[in-house]
């Protein structure tokens, strides 16, 4: 691959999908794009067909496609060149992360349909976390449960290396990627992972804009027992209409809730900054020194307010605050660079 060659990223989110053209090594990207309100105005296919038409029309011809996979699930963890057994063990892996890992799919479907001679390579969130110390992989279950795969993956690790990348100097640090999706992750003074509050799956940790986060397990045998709920219910249930909606009447977007007035949106904001500050207080109990608190994300770059609610609570004396805006696609960019040019393609 020519150093210069266009790549183009795809990061399908639970209701978007961003996209991004390099040429190189570039903080900036040569076009990007933000679709919105994917699956309730516009399709998957309508999307990925805009991108396109974008890229074209600006005269990009990418020589790769590079694709977020929230979950890769036992097998997969480093870049990967997409094929038919990748996505028949993706597929397989669905229930592992059910908000994003069909989008994902249904994005490379038909992003390989406009770009069928160029290499399409899958860049999973939860690779980062390869190097997760036994302590904090390993589940509190019994070790046959270990040997299915039930373990602590980790998620956000491309919004992680994003910020690491951006911000080589900030030493041990805890790192909050706060949007739709929440998580918290500490990371040590060499730039390895410490730990990550997401789980088995995305929905595990702190709460969200539409999932639990941590729960008692007895919940759902008690939901099962008493009240005939299935498994697809209770996924449904814990994962789009949980958290922040959940609290608030479906209400998730946090600049809604802190301009409502009434009593369930400001619990929901309360338990919110709750949640996050004890995701971090947790995660910087693995590490030696704490010298860093990093805010990215939506809410994290964004919502001054609830960072600064959560900063209150924490008491960062002698903590440097930082926001850093997490730019997954330019990762996603690097790791595909590197795979295609190392196959010769």
């Amino acid at each position: 691959m020519r150093p210069g060659a266009p790549i183009l990223a795809l990061n399908p989110g639970s209701s978007s999908l961003k996209a991004a053209v390099r040429t190189g090594d570039d903080p900036q990207p040569t076009a990007s794009m933000l679709i919105e309100r994917v699956g309730t105005e516009i399709d998957i296919a309508t999307a990925v067909e805009q991108v396109a038409d974008a890229v074209t029309q600006r005269g990009l011809d990418p020589e790769a496609v590079a694709h977020r996979v929230v979950h890769g699930g036992p097998h997969y963890f480093d870049p990967t060149v997409i094929g038919d057994g990748l996505l028949a063990d993706l597929r397989a892996a669905v229930p592992l992360a059910p908000l994003h890992l069909p989008g994902a799919l249904e994005t490379i479907e038909h992003a390989r349909r406009h770009w069928p001679d160029v290499p399409h390579v899958a860049c999973f969130d939860t690779g980062f976390y390869r190097q997760l110390p036994e302590v904090s992989r390993r589940l509190p279950v019994a070790r046959q449960l270990s040997e299915l795969g039930i373990r602590r993956y980790g998620f956000h690790g491309l919004s992680v290396q994003s910020v690491l990348i951006a911000r080589p100097d900030i030493g041990a640090a805890v790192i909050a990627h706060l949007g739709s999706g929440c998580s918290v992750t500490a990371v040590g003074a060499d730039g390895l992972p410490r730990h990550n509050t997401m789980s088995f799956t995305p929905t595990a940790g702190m709460m969200s804009a539409t999932r639990t986060g941590d729960l008692d397990p007895e919940v759902a045998l008690y939901l099962i027992d008493e009240h005939g709920y299935t498994a697809d219910r209770l996924r449904d249930l814990f994962n789009r209409d949980s958290g922040l909606a959940g609290v608030a009447d479906g209400r998730r977007d946090i600049r809604d809730l802190e301009s409502a007035a009434d009593d369930h949106a400001a619990l929901a904001l309360d338990m919110f900054v709750q949640s996050a500050a004890m995701a971090i207080a947790a995660c910087a109990t693995t590490l030696d020194r704490w010298q860093t608190l990093v805010f990215t994300g939506g809410v994290g770059e964004h919502a001054t307010s609830v960072r600064e609610r959560i900063c209150a609570r924490l008491r960062c004396d002698g903590i440097e605050i930082a926001v850093v805006v997490a730019d997954e696609e330019r990762v996603m960019d690097r790791l595909t660079r590197s795979l295609v040019t190392s196959l010769g393609a």
